[in-house]
């Protein structure tokens, strides 16, 4: 399940909550800005009605007069350049009206984000009225990224691209059969069908690479073109997740300076998850091979469970896989969106997002609510090494339970990379005795007094060796 829901209150962050002191301004701005997207909106479609006029106009015009032209230009220019000037204005005016429409398309949605925004800040709202008015439409959305730069291939903002990059795929086809024919030495197209399939070769392999550069242009802030690709995987292999990546990464990022604002110091809680979840979260990008190689031995049986899983990829499973199941092929979409995440989000700031982010324990969403669980709230002092060794212990301990085993050997291995000492031990299992009794956690195995009498022996013995 997707990690953010408008319906779950303890992520019921709205965008924004300014206040203005002289609301004339606002309002000001907010006409202007609703000018600004009406004019772009009106530019946009007229200038895809004219575009498409003067590309058809081109393309008659190229193509009807083409031996025409060539005749007439052959005593001072090869026929040959004549086709390949042609051919090169056709790709090049393909090209620039493409970029033109995605810059209209970029302002439009910019305006009315802008909108939206500043209809927030004015206490304006539609709340949940989405049967009258449609969250992504301009008039009726409460979320600015609910407007997006791509709609999809279906809408009117690709209507201007399949025109434009038709026409220009046309007059490819047939300027380039020509100038293959005569590269071949056939005097007509029928002559020889090995130039005629590569001139449809190419023509095609065009008209796909100028939508591929339409919808390239129309990236977002976040998007890249290895998250289009993890999209159509996930799509491809059944496995749901949720694209809005801006609006996703905008409410992680929210979760974030919430954190901050409640005061909550997150130094030793990085630390503790570094070590703990993943060693080597500073050297790799986002993804590692050496977990991926222990999850493949795990599945196959040939060695000890392991979910093969790095902070990257649990942020990404946390903020965009909704189905959860289906292990082997969600484990490969999660690898994509963890190596795209890995390349627009800083690692400092992934650490941050996954400790904002992720679930702590069942019911228990974020190092906020896990303070208020297991800590009684954020406090004015630090949160100290042995619990934030206890909070990041608890991720994603769905059953609540003492995983008595899993504990002990976490903590033998702290204590030997020097990240925890026998005392910060014996405090940590103190922390653990203290939820038991207040019944936050449950210790089913009765595993709790042997990892007392451990540590406490071990706290001796370094006390007598001092």
């Amino acid at each position: 399940m997707s990690m953010y829901s408008d319906d779950e209150p303890a992520w019921r962050q709205h965008f924004p909550t300014y206040h203005f002191e002289d609301r004339d301004v606002a309002l000001e701005e907010y006409r202007l800005t609703a000018k600004t997207l009406e004019a772009d909106e009106r530019v946009f479609l007229n200038a895809a009605n004219i575009s498409i006029v003067i590309g058809a106009a081109f393309g008659s015009l190229a193509l009807g007069n083409l031996n025409a032209l060539t005749s007439s230009l052959a005593p001072y220019v090869p026929e040959l350049a004549t086709l390949f000037v042609v051919l090169l204005v056709s790709v090049a005016a393909g090209v620039i009206f493409l970029r033109y429409f995605a810059d209209r398309q970029k302002a439009i949605v910019f305006a009315g984000r802008k909108l939206i925004v500043l209809r927030r800040m004015l206490g304006m709202s539609y709340g949940r009225l989405q049967l009258v008015l449609p969250n992504w439409r301009v008039e009726g959305a409460d979320e600015p990224f609910a407007l997006r730069l791509f709609p999809g291939w279906n809408t009117y903002v690709a209507y201007p691209c399949y025109a434009l990059a038709g026409i220009s795929s046309v007059v490819v086809f047939f300027v380039g059969a020509t100038i293959l024919s005569k590269v071949f030495g056939a005097n007509h197209i029928s002559a020889s069908l090995h130039p005629l399939f590569l001139a449809i070769f190419l023509s095609v392999a065009w008209f796909v690479y100028l939508c591929w550069l339409y919808r390239k242009a129309l990236l977002d802030t976040h998007e890249r073109t290895s998250f289009l690709v993890a999209r159509t995987i996930a799509n491809i292999l059944g496995v749901r997740i949720d694209d809005r990546a801006e609006y996703l990464i905008y409410r992680a990022n929210l979760a974030t300076h919430e954190v901050h604002r409640l005061g909550i110091d997150l130094t030793s809680l990085k630390k503790m998850a570094v070590q703990i979840e993943d060693k080597e979260f500073f050297s790799h990008r986002g993804v590692s091979w050496k977990g991926i190689a222990r999850l493949l031995l795990s599945v196959m049986r040939l060695g000890p469970r392991s979910g093969g899983s790095t902070i990257t990829q649990q942020l990404a499973r946390t903020l965009f896989i909704v189905d959860q199941s289906k292990l082997i092929r969600r484990k490969l979409v999660e690898i994509l969106l963890a190596l795209w995440l890995s390349k627009v989000i800083s690692k400092d700031r992934v650490l941050e997002m996954y400790l904002a982010s992720v679930r702590f324990d069942y019911g228990v969403m974020g190092i906020a609510a896990a303070c208020s669980r297991f800590l009684k709230g954020p406090r004015e002092s630090a949160i100290g090494i042995a619990e934030a060794f206890f909070l990041i212990e608890r991720l994603s301990n769905v059953r609540s339970l003492l995983l008595g085993p899993r504990v002990a050997q976490t903590l033998r291995r702290a204590v030997y990379d020097g990240v925890l000492t026998a005392e910060d031990a014996v405090n940590t299992v103190a922390i653990y005795r203290r939820v038991i009794d207040q019944g936050l956690i449950n210790d089913q195995s009765k595993y709790l007094p042997e990892l007392e009498i451990e540590w406490l022996a071990a706290q001796q013995s370094v006390a007598g060796d001092v």
